[in-house]
């Protein structure tokens, strides 16, 4: 879904012509408006103007207070600001519009085929191949349509240029849409778009735009007139890249002229699925697009936040009901932070692409140094669905506008929904941030981030099962991860987790070469083998010859682990 707005300043229309000056917080199927002195404000549906908004008995609905903003001052009718409907009915309106729409999008569909097969995997701490990496090359699609009366005001080179050009710094942006996907997933993903020519739709501006059309109807009326032009002079649909259903990825369309519908209407921006799919040719077929205006300038956020979509399957990390902020500014996914300098994807959408450069698996007794910008995370599994994943974050470069620094610890649940900030064992995040401060604004809906939600020396350098925020299971059992020291924030941050015996564990496999000076050990319960430390004081062959008795003896040992390697033995 498109990219919510947060308190950013919109124009809205009268049916005389006459235009307000608002704040919107919302997407494209629920938005709220407010004056820029605070007052909420709501169309009336009888004669289409925008009043000051009053609160509905069961506080579940604006309703216009008979009162035309601007007519009167709202001082003068005693109006509260920041009129707000039930959190609940919020949610249920937003799912009521998106379900309306009848269509789901291609990328919803892979996202849950890959939900469902994840549900049956057993936990592997070491497998870095998600289900469906996004690597490579992708290739897009971006259709210019101008119109007959409203022409295109940016040329076509430079639209190419701000989704391909490396380097590319038009408008203040830092990049092109290319640059941004080949330094997030760290140069393993190259995507780019093929920029049309301007197609000059068949009717004005305002056939489309036509606000007693339904929401959506023109705009898809528009994009199959843009295909049908580009069919007819030959194009190449081939070298788009598709699902394995045919269905290309990726359809981008940009049109000429400013933003002039009120929200939910004609072509305001949104990304949505065709009414049916498309044709090209025996091999391509086209559902998923985004639609939006060109205005006077680009901008990064919005058009990589809906390409992450349309290319990698990501979900919306932000909250359909507005009922709290999701993950904020700390993703691309949520809020995004900058417009022409979007923040990073999260570690735990990076995993799931396939972009992890350096994958390093829990255990006690670890220290290891996490390095910002390269894609280099610690993860602790409970299964394929729930687990922690951890980054080092740094207000640099993608990051610049990220609200602070330090190390961010995920917990992700594939079963869960950014809608639900409640943080109980039914009801929780997908993704949640650890905020360090333990204050959890996020899901208070108290702000997209600020300086206290990252870990790090001095105020916040240790996670555990007792701390707050803390690192149990969402159903309140100890996950074991328990990390004792975390270094200031920087480019490297150093975490240590704590050294712990484990007890009673059986050994059920040994294995060494080069005489015994490497082996490893597999423990019943584990997934991965654990390596004998070659530096060990007990040295590594009385510690493999102490396991290899108690293989043989079915005995069970108590173990210590330091730096995730074996460090001592004793045999019950």
């Amino acid at each position: 879904m498109p990219i919510p707005y947060t308190g950013e300043e919109f124009t809205l229309f009268n049916p005389d012509g006459s235009e307000i000056r608002v704040r919107g917080w919302g997407d494209q199927f629920f938005a709220v408006f407010e004056t820029l002195d605070g007052y909420t404000v709501v169309k009336d549906p009888e004669s289409g103007f925008f009043h000051y908004a009053v609160l509905s008995p069961d506080k579940t609905t604006l309703l216009p207070s008979g009162t035309r903003v601007g007519d009167v001052p709202p001082l003068q009718l005693a109006l509260p600001q920041h009129i707000r409907i039930d959190r609940n009915a919020a949610k249920m309106q937003a799912k009521a519009a998106q379900d309306a729409t009848g269509v789901r999008t291609r990328w919803e569909t892979r996202r849950e085929e890959r939900r469902q097969q994840r549900a049956g995997m057993t936990p592997a701490a070491d497998e870095e191949e998600p289900l469906a990496a996004t690597v490579g090359s992708y290739v897009g699609l971006c259709l210019l349509v101008q119109f007959p009366d409203v022409s295109g005001t940016i040329s076509s080179s430079e639209i190419d240029n701000f989704c391909n050009q490396a380097g590319y710094s038009g408008f203040g942006n830092n990049g092109s849409v290319r640059d941004y996907f080949r330094d997030v997933s760290d140069g393993k993903l190259t995507y780019t778009n093929v920029v049309t020519a301007y197609y000059t739709a068949r009717h004005n501006r305002s056939y489309y735009t036509d606000p007693a059309i339904g929401y959506g109807t023109r705009a898809r009326e528009l994009i199959i007139e843009a295909l049908d032009d580009l069919k007819a002079k030959g194009f190449n649909f081939s070298q788009l890249t598709a699902d394995s259903g045919g269905y290309v990825r990726a359809l981008n369309v940009f049109y000429a002229g400013p933003r002039v519908n009120n929200w939910s209407e004609g072509l305001w921006p949104h990304s949505w699925a065709l009414a049916s799919p498309y044709t090209a040719s025996s091999s391509r077929k086209f559902s998923d697009y985004q639609i939006t205006n060109i205005g006077s300038q680009l901008a990064l956020r919005t058009f990589c936040h809906e390409n992450g979509h349309m290319i990698c399957d990501f979900p919306d990390l932000y909250d359909y009901g507005y009922e709290s902020c999701g993950v904020g500014h700390f993703c691309l996914m949520c809020s995004g932070g900058s417009e022409i300098n979007p923040t990073q994807v999260c570690a735990y959408l990076k995993y799931d692409a396939g972009w992890t450069s350096r994958l390093t698996a829990f255990a006690p007794g670890l220290s290891i140094d996490l390095d910002a910008g390269k894609n280099d995370f610690l993860i602790h599994k409970k299964s394929g669905q729930e687990y922690f994943i951890i980054e080092n974050r740094a207000q640099s470069g993608r990051d610049t506008s990220l609200p602070d620094a330090g190390l961010a610890i995920w917990h992700v649940d594939e079963n869960g929904s950014n809608n639900n900030e409640q943080m109980t064992a039914a009801q929780h995040y997908k993704c949640s941030l650890e905020q360090a401060d333990g204050r959890f604004d996020l899901e208070h809906k108290a702000n997209n981030g600020d300086s206290g939600d990252l870990f790090g020396s001095p105020a916040s350098r240790t996670f555990g099962a007792s701390t707050t925020p803390n690192s149990r299971w969402w159903d309140g059992s100890a996950s074991g991860l328990e990390i004792v020291d975390i270094s200031a924030p920087g480019p490297t941050i150093n975490i240590r987790t704590q050294v712990l015996w484990q007890n009673n564990r059986e050994v059920l496999r040994t294995h060494a070469k080069s005489g015994t000076q490497m082996a490893w050990v597999l423990l019943k319960g584990d997934s991965a083998w654990l390596r004998i430390d070659p530096v060990s004081t007990d040295g590594t062959t009385n510690i493999f010859m102490a396991l290899c008795e108690s293989l043989a003896n079915s005995r069970k040992v108590d173990i210590l682990v330091r730096d995730g390697q074996v460090a001592e033995v004793t045999i019950k």
